[in-house]
C-alpha cells in the first residue's frame, strides 16, 4: 500500500480548495459536524478508487459521484472537481503523484507511470477497505452472520470463496433439478411399458416371457436375455395388407385407455393428494409473505431486518418506532431463514411428486389423443390437446416457482386445478375413443403379435433411454453435491484457521483497550456462507456484541476486528488507513488506550483520523499517535472549511494584526483558547461549573483550568518535599513561580471582576494592546506544554478517577509525583 505525503483538493464536496501536508505520518483532523472533515475522507477515497461510498452505497437513491461529488457551485463543471495525492509506496521505495477528476472518475493519472505502482492503486480500487467509517463498523459487529461472512471475506481478499461457494450451490441445485426431472421421465416410461404388458410391477422376466409368447406366434426363436440392443420384432414380417396409414395395436391401445379411464374413475391417488395438499398449504403460507420470501431469497432481507432492529429509530429514514414491538411483529409474521430453508426443501420434494403425477397424466392424455386421431373416422382430439396443454402449463408453473420463488401465484393456481378429473367434454372424447378402438376388427393372431412387438420395442427403448439419462443425471447430481459439500468442508476449515488467528489478534487488541473486562475472549465461527461473532461478557458466557455490550464497546470491537483483519490480510503491507470518526462513543477512560494500541501495534501504518471531539485530537497528540493535526473550525458554502492547527495560530494572529485587523485577531485567539482550555480542563480535571447543554465558553474554562494547573504544581511541590526529592521540589517551585507570573500577565483571573480586561473587549484593543495579550497567552501555553519537540503535548493527570497520583506528559519529560504516601 501507500503512505500519503500531501493532499490537494479542488471544488470537491464541501471543499473549495484545500492543501494538507501529512508528511507520510499519522494525521488528525478535528472539527464539529458539518465543517468538512468527511469531505477530506471522501476526497482520499475518490482519488484512490474513483468512487465515494456515501454517494454510491446501498440506499443512496439518486445520488451519484458525477452529479454530487463536485462542490455545489461547480455541479455543472465536474472537470473542476479534482483531487491530487502525492504518496510513497514503502515496499517499492518510490514516490508517486495520483490525480483524478470527477469528469472522468474512472481515469486516473499516475506519475510516473509505473506498472508496480499502478498495481497497488488497482488493488486499492478493488478493495477500498483502507477507509473505515463508524457506520461501516456495523458490517463487522451487528450485521447478520451471512452478510458478515461476505463483508469479512471481502476485506480478507477471500471474496472468491463466497462466489465459488454460490456457484457450487447453484450448480448442485440445478443438477438436482435435472435428476428429478429425468427420474420423472424414466418413471413415466416405466408406467407405459407396464401398462402395455399389463404388469403391476416391472419384472424383466415377465417382459421377456410376454415378448417370447408373441414371437412364438410368429414362429420366431425365443429370446434368452434382455440387453440394450435387444430387438423384440427382429425377423417379424409386415402385417397382411399393411399400407402407409398409421395403425393401432388394439390390445395395447385398449390397455392404455382403460388405465386412463380407471385412473380418472378412481380419483386422486392418496399419496398424490397428500403431496398436493402439502404443497398448497406451504405455498399459501409463503403467499402471505411473498415479498419477504423473494427478498429473503435474494438478499436475506428479512433476517437482516430482524437483526438490525436494535434501536427505537429506523436506520434508513430515522423515523421513531418501538423496536421490541416491531421485532415481535416481524417474528410473528415472517418465517425465519432456517424455517424457510427447511420449508423450501420439503416443498421441493412434494412439488417433484406432483410434477411426476402431472407428467404421467399428461402422457396418458397425449396417447388418448394419438389413438383418437388414428381412428377412421377420427375422433376429434381438441379436448385432449387442450387438457394436455393445461397439464403442461401447470407443470411449467411449478417449475417456474422452483426456479424463481416470486412466481408463487402461478404455482398456487396450478396446484389448485383439479387436473386428475377429466372435464365432461374430454371424458366424452375418451369414451368415444374407447368405443372406436373396441370396434376395430380383431386382427389375426399374427398381426396382433406384430403390433404388440412393435409397441413393446418402442416402449422398451424409451425406458432404456430415459433410465440411462436418469442414471447419468443422478450421478451428476451426486457428484455436484459431493463437490459442494467437500468444498464447504475444506473452505470452512481454511476459514476457521484464518478466523481463529484473527480472533486471537482481535482478543489481544480489545483487551489492550478494555483491561477491566478481565479474561475477555472473542470467537469467530465459520459455517457455509455464514460467520458468527460472539464475545465474552465478564465471564458469563459468549454472546453477540449487541447483546450486552454498550455502543462504545461495540465501536471498540468493530475497530479491533477491522485492525485484526487488516493485519492478517496485509501484514507489513498495511501501511495506510483512514478512520473516520469511528470511536465517537468511546468513553474518555479508554481513549488513551486506543491511541496506544494504534501506536504500539501498528507502528508502520499511517492513520488518518477524523473526530468532532477536540479532546480526542489532543489525546492523539498527547499519546504521540499523531504529530500533525488540522482543526476545522467552521464552514461556509462559499469558501468551504475554515481550518487551522495549533502550530500556526500565532502566525495567523500576527498576519491579522499586520493588517490592523484586531477584531479578526481577537476572534482567532478566543476560539483557539476555547479549544486549548477544553483540552487542559479535561487533562487536569479542572473543576468547571456544570452546564446541562455542555456549552462552555472561554470564561467558564480558562480561569478554572489555570487555577487547577497552579494547584497541581503545588501538590507536586508538597509531594517532593515529603519524599525528600529536593531537586524536583526546586524545579516545581520555579515552574509554579513562572506560572503565577504568566497567568497574571494574561489577566485571565481578572475577567470576572474587571470588565475592561475581559476577553469580550479584546476587539476594542489597539494593535499594541492586543499584541501584548496574544504574547502573554502564547508564553503561558508554551510554559504548560511539554518542552520536548518529539512530544509537545499538554500534561495530564493519572489516574483519571480518584486521587491524582501523577502529573505527566506522554514522553515523561513532565513527570511530577503527587502521592503523599
Amino acid at each position: 500500500m501507500i503512505r500519503i505525503k500531501t493532499l490537494h483538493i479542488e471544488e470537491f464536496r464541501g471543499i473549495r480548495e484545500l492543501d494538507l501536508d501529512l508528511t507520510g505520518e499519522n494525521f488528525g483532523i478535528c472539527g464539529p459536524n458539518g465543517t468538512g472533515k468527511s469531505g477530506v475522507v471522501d476526497a482520499i477515497e475518490f482519488c484512490l478508487t474513483g468512487n465515494v461510498t456515501r454517494l454510491s452505497g446501498q440506499g443512496q437513491g439518486e445520488l451519484s459521484v458525477k452529479a454530487h461529488a463536485p462542490h455545489v457551485d461547480q455541479s455543472k463543471t465536474p472537470e473542476k472537481a479534482k483531487v491530487t495525492i502525492t504518496a510513497v509506496a514503502p515496499t517499492l521505495g518510490k514516490e508517486v503523484t495520483i490525480t483524478r477528476s470527477v469528469k472522468n472518475a474512472r481515469a486516473v493519472e499516475i506519475v510516473p507511470a509505473d506498472a508496480q505502482i499502478e498495481a497497488i492503486i488497482g488493488e486499492l480500487q478493488s478493495h477500498p477497505e483502507f477507509a473505515l467509517s463508524r457506520r461501516e463498523i456495523a458490517k463487522y459487529v451487528v450485521t447478520p452472520p451471512a452478510q458478515r461472512s461476505t463483508d469479512v471475506q471481502n476485506l480478507l481478499r477471500l471474496d472468491y470463496i463466497g462466489e465459488l461457494r454460490k456457484s457450487f450451490v447453484t450448480y448442485a441445485n440445478k443438477r438436482k433439478s435435472d435428476a428429478h426431472e429425468a427420474e420423472r421421465a424414466r418413471n413415466t416410461a416405466e408406467v407405459e411399458l407396464r401398462t402395455a404388458l399389463g404388469l403391476d410391477n416391472l419384472n424383466w422376466e415377465k417382459v421377456l416371457e410376454n415378448a417370447n409368447q408373441q414371437r412364438g406366434v410368429l414362429g420366431l426363436p425365443a429370446l434368452t436375455e434382455l440387453t440394450p440392443k435387444t430387438s423384440f420384432k427382429e425377423g417379424a414380417a409386415k402385417k397382411d395388407g399393411e399400407d402407409n396409414k398409421p395403425s393401432i395395436a388394439k390390445g395395447v391401445a385398449l390397455a392404455d385407455l382403460a388405465a386412463l379411464a380407471t385412473s380418472v374413475e378412481a380419483g386422486e391417488p392418496g399419496d398424490l393428494k397428500e403431496h398436493r395438499e402439502s404443497v398448497l398449504a406451504d405455498l399459501k403460507k409463503l403467499q402471505e409473505d411473498e415479498k419477504a420470501l423473494s427478498l429473503a431469497r435474494a438478499h436475506g432481507f428479512v433476517t437482516t431486518g430482524l437483526e438490525l432492529v436494535a434501536d427505537d429509530v429506523c436506520p434508513l429514514c430515522d423515523k421513531p418506532w418501538d423496536a421490541d414491538e416491531l421485532r415481535n411483529h416481524l417474528k410473528a409474521k415472517l418465517l425465519s431463514a432456517e424455517a424457510m430453508g427447511t420449508l423450501l426443501e420439503n416443498l421441493g420434494k412434494a412439488i417433484g411428486a406432483v410434477m411426476g403425477g402431472l407428467e404421467e397424466r399428461g402422457t396418458a392424455i397425449k396417447k388418448a389423443a394419438d389413438y383418437a386421431a388414428k381412428l377412421d373416422p377420427a375422433v376429434p382430439a381438441a379436448e385432449f390437446h387442450a387438457l394436455a396443454k393445461a397439464l403442461e402449463d401447470a407443470k411449467a408453473a411449478l417449475k417456474a416457482f422452483q426456479d424463481d420463488h416470486s412466481q408463487i401465484e402461478g404455482a398456487i393456481a396450478a396446484i389448485q386445478e383439479k387436473w386428475w378429473e377429466l372435464p365432461e367434454d374430454a371424458q366424452a372424447r375418451l369414451d368415444e375413443t374407447q368405443k372406436g378402438v373396441t370396434a376395430l376388427p380383431d386382427s389375426s393372431a399374427k398381426d396382433k403379435a406384430i403390433d404388440f412387438l412393435a409397441v413393446l420395442q418402442d416402449r422398451y427403448e424409451r425406458l432404456l433411454a430415459t433410465s440411462k439419462t436418469a442414471k447419468a443425471m443422478a450421478s451428476r447430481s451426486s457428484t455436484a453435491h459431493k463437490v459442494r459439500d467437500h468444498y464447504n468442508t475444506v473452505s470452512n476449515k481454511v476459514l476457521e484457521d484464518i478466523y481463529e488467528a484473527v480472533a486471537k489478534e482481535f482478543t489481544e487488541f480489545y483487551k489492550a483497550i478494555n483491561a477491566d473486562e478481565g479474561a475477555f475472549i472473542g470467537e469467530l465461527k465459520a459455517k457455509p456462507a455464514k460467520l458468527s461473532f460472539n464475545v465474552d461478557f465478564y465471564g458469563r458466557g459468549t454472546f453477540p456484541p449487541g447483546a450486552y455490550h454498550s455502543e462504545g464497546h461495540q465501536d471498540g470491537m468493530g475497530l479491533c476486528l477491522y485492525l485484526a483483519l487488516m493485519k492478517h490480510t496485509l501484514g507489513d503491507k498495511f501501511t495506510f488507513a483512514v478512520l473516520d470518526d469511528v470511536l465517537m462513543s468511546v468513553d474518555t477512560g479508554h481513549r488513551r488506550e486506543v491511541c496506544r494500541l494504534l501506536k504500539t501495534k501498528f507502528p508502520g501504518t499511517q492513520f488518518i483520523l477524523t473526530t468532532h471531539d477536540r479532546v480526542w485530537l489532543q489525546y492523539m497528540k498527547t499519546e504521540g499517535l499523531i504529530k500533525g493535526g488540522q482543526f476545522f473550525g467552521g464552514w461556509k458554502v462559499e469558501t468551504g472549511p475554515r481550518i487551522w492547527d495549533d502550530t500556526d495560530i500565532w502566525t495567523e494572529i500576527v498576519a491579522a494584526l499586520d493588517k490592523d485587523d484586531v477584531p479578526r485577531a481577537a476572534a482567532l485567539l478566543r476560539r483557539y483558547l476555547e479549544y486549548v482550555s477544553a483540552v487542559l480542563a479535561d487533562n487536569l480535571r479542572a473543576q468547571v461549573e456544570y452546564r446541562g447543554d455542555a456549552n462552555y465558553d472561554l470564561g467558564d474554562l480558562m480561569p478554572s483550568t489555570l487555577n487547577r494547573w497552579r494547584d497541581r504544581l503545588g501538590s507536586g511541590i508538597k509531594s517532593a518535599a515529603h519524599w525528600g526529592h529536593y531537586q524536583a521540589k526546586a524545579e516545581l517551585e520555579a515552574q509554579l513561580d513562572e506560572a503565577k507570573a504568566l497567568i497574571q500577565k494574561t489577566n485571565a483571573e481578572q475577567w470576572a471582576i474587571n470588565k475592561s480586561v475581559h476577553f469580550n473587549e479584546w476587539e476594542n484593543f489597539t494593535k499594541v494592546e492586543f499584541q501584548e495579550v496574544s504574547d502573554a497567552f502564547k508564553a503561558l501555553l508554551d510554559h504548560i506544554r511539554c518542552p520536548n519537540p518529539q512530544c509537545g503535548g499538554y500534561p495530564y493527570l493519572t489516574p483519571r478517577k480518584g486521587s491524582s497520583e501523577q502529573l505527566r506528559c506522554n514522553c515523561g519529560t513532565i513527570n511530577a509525583n503527587l502521592k503523599m504516601k
